[in-house]
């Protein structure tokens, strides 16, 4: 029987699929195929990217412990920084809105760099500090999904829980 798990996995790699082929459809004029092609893939290292999260929460502990939500911040690092230089790797973004893609990589190392300084808290104990973080790090989100959807990305700028949510499968 597959665990609950492994269905919000398959629905996820279907949603995002669904995303990239879908494309957005209202454009009054089309991208160039340049900006197609880096959108592809750019949108396919945030699929991984999504793929490694989900994969990273479904293996936490309902209670964590201090140190267990220090390592796993430091996993979540680990995967912002992978994908920001998985992104950095495609090169300079095509098109007249190339400034909101430098946009959006500029949020995902600020996302990196608060991660970092969370799992410091919770290792030092500082559950308000920790806190402060958590909530910078929703703003600094909101900012980066604005971008990525400025750029005309579809996968990313989307969160774990939002891909989670628009599958129905998170509770």
């Amino acid at each position: 029987m597959p665990r609950a798990f492994d269905i919000r996995a398959a629905g996820l790699a279907a949603l995002i699929l669904m995303i990239v082929l879908a494309g957005c459809g209202g454009s009054k004029r089309p991208d160039s195929p340049e900006k197609v092609r880096f959108t592809r893939a750019a949108d396919s290292v945030c699929a991984d990217h999504l793929q490694n999260v989900i994969d990273l929460l479904g293996n936490e502990p309902s209670l964590p412990t201090s140190r267990q939500q220090a390592s796993e911040l430091e996993a979540t690092y680990r995967i912002i920084s992978g994908t920001i230089g998985r992104l950095q790797g495609l090169g300079t973004a095509p098109g007249p809105r190339a400034d909101a893609f430098g946009e959006y990589l500029k949020t995902l190392k600020a996302r990196a760099s608060l991660y970092r300084l969370e799992e410091e808290a919770f290792l030092h104990q500082d559950t308000p500090t920790a806190l402060g973080m958590r909530r910078r790090i929703s703003q600094i989100d909101s900012q980066g999904d604005g971008a990525a959807r400025r750029y005309g990305l579809r996968v990313c700028g989307i969160s774990a829980v939002d891909a989670v949510k628009a599958l129905d499968l998170g509770g």
